[in-house]
């Protein structure tokens, strides 16, 4: 509320406007770009779920070895621990994100829903809740404990405030969307978890007010490689919230960044997609494998190539197995290759797939 009620006083940097110039070229081509890719879409969208979820789990989750955060993620299994658990609810959100986007609209019930999703199976009831007002003992008072007898009628409020600034496109979405996330995270209306919920806010309303990037990058994959900056960012567009003094430039302008670069994320994907489709998709395998380490899987290629079919996978390999060029370790889906030519050291099974930690 404080930001978004204050937004009027706001005064756009230069760097950012430049910043929106360089994003909005993209935004304009979203209906080119994702045609390129009609066919595989559905595909790629899954391969972004998988890498949003890994990520968002990864910074606000329990940490899983990594063939079991691997198998919760390409397959449909049941969590067995809390922290699997988690794996799954965060899944099936980011499942129901892309595939319901054109449908979402932001409401309170809607918000705290979300908590109950991603937290099912994994805190008690009682932690699932909107937490009380806080009353301060000194003659300090915000706006907040003065005009707002519960959490959940300010943060409808906050909602309202937010729908109706969107209704008159006065402002850049991305710039309401960054003060209603500064509002929704400092209003803290649950009793926990409140800076996951509110970041899983600011991604659901980027992906559905027109960013459709996101779709086939991964923005959690960009914020986690700069969790850093965006607490920093974070604190500082906080500073002096309470008293209705925020300044949220210096987290606008990283969000736009980030924005920006999975813009560019996705302009490589295309080309490679675009490459793929016009070379020799059983070369391609190769090269892929060329990259890996001496031994590997099967599932890293289909991860490497989710538009690539078994069977073209499968040809590969066997004419690398003809050719003495690599030798199978086992049996059954799960079987090992080894390759018998020596390669430089590559990534690791996560920079394959771009799981990268």
């Amino acid at each position: 509320m404080y930001c978004l009620k204050n937004i009027e006083y706001a005064r756009m940097p230069n760097d950012i406007i430049k910043l929106y110039c360089d994003l909005y070229q993209f935004v304009g081509r979203n209906k080119t770009m994702l045609d390129t890719v009609d066919k595989d879409f559905d595909t790629l969208v899954a391969q972004t779920v998988r890498l949003d979820t890994y990520f968002f789990v990864s910074m606000f989750g329990t940490p899983l070895s990594e063939s079991r955060f691997r198998q919760l993620l390409t397959k449909d299994i049941q969590g067995k621990t809390k922290a699997e658990r988690f794996v799954n609810n965060v899944k099936g959100a980011m499942t129901k994100i892309h595939n319901e986007t054109e449908t979402f609209e932001l409401f309170t019930t809607e918000i705290y829903d979300l908590l109950k999703y991603l937290y099912k199976g994994v805190e008690a009831d009682s932690q699932l809740q909107f937490a009380k007002t806080e009353r301060r003992k000194n003659k300090t008072t915000d706006l907040l404990s003065s005009t707002h007898p519960t959490k959940r009628e300010a943060l409808e409020e906050l909602v309202t405030a937010f729908k109706r600034l969107r209704h008159k496109s006065d402002y850049e979405d991305a710039f309401l969307i960054v003060n209603f996330y500064v509002d929704f995270i400092n209003l803290r209306p649950f009793v926990t978890h409140n800076d996951a919920i509110g970041l899983m806010l600011l991604y659901i309303l980027y992906i559905t007010s027109g960013f459709e990037s996101l779709h086939l990058s991964s923005l959690f994959e960009l914020l986690h490689k700069q969790q850093d900056n965006l607490t920093r960012h974070t604190k500082d567009a906080s500073h002096n919230w309470g008293e209705g003094l925020a300044n949220v430039m210096s987290l606008h302008r990283f969000m736009i960044e980030r924005l920006l670069e999975s813009y560019q994320s996705l302009h490589e994907l295309l080309r490679n997609y675009t490459y793929d489709q016009q070379t020799n998709k059983s070369d391609y395998v190769e090269n892929t494998i060329n990259k890996l380490d001496e031994v590997f899987t099967k599932e890293q290629i289909r991860e490497a190539h989710p538009t690539i079919s078994d069977s073209t996978i499968n040809r590969t390999l066997k004419r690398l197995r003809d050719e003495k060029k690599i030798r199978p370790l086992g049996k059954g889906r799960s079987a090992k290759w080894m390759k018998l030519y020596k390669t430089e050291k590559k990534q690791s099974l996560y920079e394959q797939i771009k799981f990268k930690v």
